[in-house]
């Protein structure tokens, strides 16, 4: 069996659709020191996207509620509209029907990935 499968096998998956979200907006400019406000906000969800931008980077970060500083970071309604699969990397854009995790862990799938973790593994013949 491939390796990278049983990893998946292991868990349950169950559909989800998972609808945009909100995320908190910043811009950091190349070379900018560590700004522990950015970290901060970052750590509540682990959740953190880096898009190049002339300049510098525009950072959105999952935002699921708590206080911010409004003076440096924009509220984004639904601008967090998408996911990644965790096996292949593609894109799950929102609503789309993906799979996911039951668990704690959040292992999110695309439905490409989950036909071939869910598809019995075949052995050697007996």
């Amino acid at each position: 069996m491939d390796d990278d499968l049983a990893e998946f096998r292991r868990l349950q998956f169950q559909p989800s659709r998972i609808p945009a979200l909100d995320a908190l907006e910043i811009f950091v400019p190349d070379g900018a020191p560590p700004d522990a406000e950015l970290d901060e906000l970052r750590s509540r969800t682990g959740h953190s996207r880096w898009y190049p931008v002339s300049g510098g980077h525009r950072v959105l970060v999952l935002y699921e509620r708590g206080p911010f500083n409004a003076d440096r970071f924009v509220l984004r309604k639904g601008a967090w509209a998408h996911e990644h699969c965790k096996r292949c990397g593609d894109r799950i854009p929102s609503m789309t029907l993906c799979w996911v995790s039951a668990d704690d862990s959040y292992t999110i799938l695309c439905e490409a990935c989950h036909q071939l973790v869910a598809k019995a593994p075949t052995g050697p013949a007996a």
